[in-house]
């Protein structure tokens, strides 16, 4: 028998408790829906990435945006109180656990998907784990294992700042924080650009999370109002002591000569540098449903605009791995000279 569903309507809450609650609670092997979102803006990394790879932390630090490194997946992500945040955690043993993993995604994307369609915005689930509404994100997700129990969390995304998230990237130069600047403002929305700003500023809050409560009750069950209780804070707080110290946020990975940033489900931003038989050798290259669309050198090689010309003869519209083989090899023949 399936333990009862608790719902952690939280609203409005600090930075550190929009993350909190939902890793207390999978910590403590306790089953629940949180619903809530951050008074201020902060940024957030994925399990295994490294902030110092991902995030301009200077920058992050001038602007008082303070990092956390969650316990799941996904990319680095700028949040904001515009973004209301739905975390679902389960036991390993729960029945949509033992999904495979796109019938997992599906399913529980499943109320999220509903919801954006309640409030006018035609969305669909777009795979692996993304929702889209024609063919443009609107919202990401990040799933991991958390303890016995697994967590899956995501966002009703009122509006997005896509300048802000093109600021809190690590970026080797401005052209390719441009380039992600520009793709996110071509392949993300939001409520507010599906709807129109008069309409999405007419939505309360509490009437979304009313939706989203509704919706996800489709799926999970008959949900339990439930607060804060003792238990539950001291874990928070216990938690917060690992979760929050610089050991555990900037922990360091082994650097990467390719690095691969997303943009939406199918497109991603790649970054290249290593050396070639000629020198220092860098590439840009946008991939999209695995294929390359666009590619930019740029280094030390005596021909770079032939080379570059050559690479996209040769691999435009081709996988992008062989792409990443070709650059490995050269970097591989100049190690050899």
């Amino acid at each position: 028998m399936l333990d009862t569903m608790h719902l952690y309507r939280l609203g409005r809450v600090s930075w550190q408790e929009s993350q909190l609650a939902y890793h207390a609670l999978a910590h403590l092997g306790r089953e629940g829906l949180v619903l809530c979102s951050p008074e201020r803006p902060y940024v957030s990394v994925g399990y295994s990435q490294d902030p110092a790879q991902e995030l301009d932390l200077a920058y992050c630090a001038e602007a008082g945006l303070p990092v956390f490194r969650r316990e799941v997946g996904g990319g680095a992500v700028y949040l904001d109180r515009h973004q209301l945040f739905w975390q679902v955690v389960l036991k390993r043993n729960h029945p949509l656990v033992s999904l495979n993993r796109q019938r997992f995604y599906n399913r529980l994307l499943a109320p999220v998907v509903a919801a954006y369609q309640d409030l006018g915005a035609p969305a669909r689930v777009a795979p692996v784990n993304d929702v889209a509404v024609g063919g443009r994100r609107i919202a990401g997700t990040g799933a991991g294992e958390i303890g016995d129990s697994v967590a899956f969390v995501g966002n009703l995304m009122r509006r997005f700042d896509c300048a802000a998230m093109a600021r809190v990237l690590r970026a080797p130069d401005e052209a390719f924080r441009r380039c992600f600047h520009g793709h996110m403002e071509s392949q993300l929305t939001s409520l507010r650009r599906e709807l129109g700003a008069k309409r999405e500023a007419a939505l309360d809050d509490e009437a979304l999370y009313d939706c989203l409560a509704a919706r996800f009750a489709e799926v999970l069950g008959p949900l339990e109002k439930r607060t804060v209780d003792d238990e539950l804070r001291s874990a928070m707080e216990r938690l917060g002591r690992r979760l929050l110290s610089p050991e555990w946020t900037y922990r360091r990975r082994k650097p990467r000569p390719h690095r691969k940033v997303k943009v939406r489900a199918g497109l991603f931003l790649h970054h290249w540098k290593g050396q070639s038989p000629e020198g220092h050798l860098e590439a840009q290259f946008t991939s999209q449903d695995h294929k390359v669309v666009e590619l930019r050198l740029q280094g030390e090689a005596v021909d770079l605009q032939r080379l570059e010309s050559r690479l996209l003869a040769e691999f435009m519209g081709r996988d992008a791995r062989s792409l990443q083989k070709r650059l490995s090899s050269l970097a591989a023949r100049a190690k050899a000279a």
